[in-house]
């Protein structure tokens, strides 16, 4: 069942994902979740919330990399890493900046993606002689 979910979160991420590439290339600015940015401009805490997210997705596997713990991952991983910076950089942006409730919810919604990816994704093999 938590596989399901967790397919149909990326699935329509992904979606959402390619609407909003179609639309970018057509001039049309669209923010999370369907909101259409007028006149071009998107809240300034959001952009700030999901550039702080590329860098701490990319500081960790630095991180990883750099102490030798470095293995092959599946995407889901790399899915679940983001969701999770994106959730945190949003809660501490929206706190900042006295954004409105929803922007909670959204962050939680980012968090709760990460939750369930990282649910995904842990290894199946258990250790029974150990």
């Amino acid at each position: 069942m938590l596989r399901f979910i967790s397919k149909t979160l990326v699935l329509v991420l992904a979606l959402w994902a390619i609407l909003l590439g179609i639309c970018a290339v057509l001039g049309i600015q669209i923010y999370f979740p369907f909101t259409i940015a007028e006149e071009n401009e998107i809240p300034y805490f959001r952009m700030q919330a999901v550039r702080i997210a590329v860098f701490m997705t990319f500081v960790y596997y630095a991180y990883m990399y750099l102490v030798n713990a470095a293995k092959e991952v599946y995407p889901i991983h790399f899915l679940k890493i983001f969701m999770i910076s994106v959730g945190i950089s949003s809660f501490v942006f929206t706190y900042q900046y006295s954004a409105s409730l929803s922007n909670y919810i959204i962050a939680t919604f980012f968090l709760l993606c990460g939750l369930v990816f990282h649910l995904v994704s842990k290894p199946e093999i258990k250790k029974y002689f150990t």
